[in-house]
C-alpha cells in the first residue's frame, strides 16, 4: 500500500481490533495510576492511519493534576541516533560521505598514526558501534588529557565548544578493540557522526537536520537545539530519576545545557507525532508527503543487520560507582537502529513483532519502532521513575506486545 503521510482514522480502517486498542489505552493509563511512570505519551499507526494518540500524567514532576498533552515535547535520548544515522545517509546519497572510508578522513584532529588500528575504523563502524571506541575508557583518557593540556584551539563555526574540547582531548586515545571485532555501544561515536555531518555539509549539525529531515517531514516540534520558547512544552523529571544524573558533557537530561549541545548521540527533543512521521518514512522506503527524502538503498542499509553475529555486543555503562557491561543477545543493529531478530533477549523489545521490525530505545523511558511486515509504527515516550537491576523501568515491551495483538489481518 502506498502511503503519502500520516492521517487520523479508526482501528477498523486498517484491520485492527477496536476493543484491543481500547484496552491498550486503559493499560497505558493504568501505568500512571500504578506508579510505573508519571508521564507517558503513545501513538500507534498502521498503514499510515493513526489509531491511538494519547497522553497520560504530568508535564512536570509535582504537577497536582494531569498536565501532559499529546503534543508535549520529550527529550528522546538515544532515539536521536536513528535521526543522526539518517542525516549521515543523506550525505551518502549525495556522494559526499563514504561509509567505508576511515572516519579520521573527516576528523583529522584524531588522526594520530601511533594509535593502533585507527585507520581501520570506518564511518560505517561509527554507525553500528563497531569502531572499537569504549566510552568509559575514553572518558578517563579525556579527563587525564584535560589536566595536562594547554589552551585548546577554539571551536569551528557551528561546533559546540564542549564537542570541540572532547574531540581534541581524545586525540591519541587507544581503541579498546580492533574495529569490527566487537560492538561497543558508543555515544562518542555518534557525536563524531554529527560533527562529520557539520564538516561535510558546511552547516551546524542541528541546522542540517532541521532543513534536510525535520522540515520536509513536517516535524515542526523536533529539534536538536530546542528553542527556549518551546521548553515550557517539554517534559521534566524529578531529581534522581534515571537520566537526570550528570554525564561528561552535561549535568543531566533536564539541565539547561542539555538542549544547547546539538549532540548527535542524544540531544533531540520531539513529539510522538513527529517521530511517527520519521518512522513512517522508513516504512515508505525513504519517502514522505510525496517527497523522496532518503534513497531506498539507504533505508535498506539502515534497517538491515550490519554487525557480525560472531562478535560480542556490549553497552558499557557506569552505575553506582562501578562499570557494568550489558550484553545484547539475539538482536541485531543496523545504522542507528536495533533490528528485531529471532532469539532477541533485549528487555525493552516486545516478543510479538515480526523479524523485519526495527527501532531504538532512549535512556530514561523512550522507545520507537516500526514493522514493515505488519505495517505498524509505534511510539512510546515516557518518564522512567526508577531503576530495577540497574535498568530503567520502561513498559515498552508490554506496549509493543499489545499493539501487535490488536492486528487482525
Amino acid at each position: 500500500m502506498k502511503i503519502s503521510e500520516l492521517r487520523e482514522g479508526t482501528p477498523e480502517d486498517v484491520g485492527m481490533d477496536p476493543v484491543r486498542i481500547g484496552r491498550l489505552r486503559d493499560l497505558v493509563g493504568g501505568w500512571v495510576k500504578s506508579g510505573d511512570t508519571p508521564s507517558v505519551i503513545v501513538l500507534v499507526a498502521r498503514r499510515g492511519v493513526i489509531v491511538l494518540h494519547e497522553a497520560f500524567g504530568v508535564l512536570r514532576h509535582g504537577d497536582p493534576t494531569p498536565t501532559l498533552k499529546p503534543d508535549s515535547i520529550f527529550p528522546i535520548s538515544s532515539c536521536s541516533k536513528s535521526i543522526t544515522a539518517a542525516a549521515v545517509m543523506c550525505l551518502v546519497d549525495d556522494g559526499l560521505i563514504g561509509l567505508n572510508r576511515p572516519f579520521i578522513d573527516y576528523i583529522p584532529e584524531l588522526d594520530v598514526p601511533e594509535v593502533q588500528w585507527l585507520w581501520e575504523a570506518r564511518v560505517a563502524d561509527l554507525l553500528c558501534h563497531t569502531a572499537g571506541i569504549d566510552d568509559l575508557k575514553l572518558s578517563d583518557f579525556i579527563a587525564a588529557a584535560a589536566e595536562g593540556s594547554s589552551e585548546l584551539p577554539p571551536p569551528a563555526p557551528g561546533q559546540h565548544p564542549v564537542l570541540n574540547q572532547r574531540i581534541r582531548l581524545a586525540a591519541g586515545a587507544p581503541l579498546a578493540r580492533r574495529p569490527g571485532t566487537a560492538m561497543l555501544y558508543s555515544n562518542f561515536g555518534y557525536n563524531l557522526l554529527g560533527d562529520i555531518v557539520r564538516r561535510v555539509s558546511g552547516l551546524p549539525y542541528w541546522q542540517f537536520v532541521q532543513s534536510r529531515l525535520f522540515e520536509p517531514f513536517g516535524m515542526h516540534d523536533s529539534y536538536f537545539v530546542l528553542p527556549p520558547e518551546l521548553r515550557e512544552r517539554r517534559v521534566y523529571r524529578a531529581p534522581g530519576m534515571p537520566a537526570t544524573e550528570p554525564t561528561p558533557i552535561h549535568r543531566g537530561i533536564d539541565s539547561p545545557e542539555y538542549h544547547e549541545l546539538g549532540s548527535g548521540a542524544g540531544s533531540a527533543a520531539s513529539t510522538v507525532r513527529d517521530l511517527a512521521a520519521f518512522f513512517q518514512m522508513l516504512l515508505n522506503r525513504g519517502s514522505y508527503g510525496g517527497r523522496q527524502i532518503l534513497s531506498r538503498a539507504s533505508v535498506a542499509a539502515m534497517t538491515r543487520h550490519q554487525v557480525d553475529d560472531s562478535i560480542p555486543q556490549i553497552m558499557p555503562v557506569f552505575r553506582n560507582g562501578k562499570r557494568l557491561d550489558f550484553e545484547f543477545r539475539g538482536g541485531g543493529y543496523g545504522y542507528g537502529l536495533f533490528i528485531f531478530r529471532a532469539g532477541d533477549r533485549f528487555m525493552s523489545n516486545g516478543a510479538l513483532a515480526s523479524l523485519s521490525a526495527f527501532g531504538h530505545v532512549g535512556y530514561g523511558g523512550s522507545c520507537v519502532w516500526a514493522d514493515p511486515e505488519r505495517e505498524v509504527v509505534g511510539i512510546y515516550l515516557s518518564v522512567a521513575p526508577r531503576m530495577i537491576r540497574d535498568i530503567a523501568v520502561i513498559n515498552s515491551d508490554l506496549f509493543q506486545n499489545a499493539v501487535n495483538a490488536a492486528i487482525l489481518d
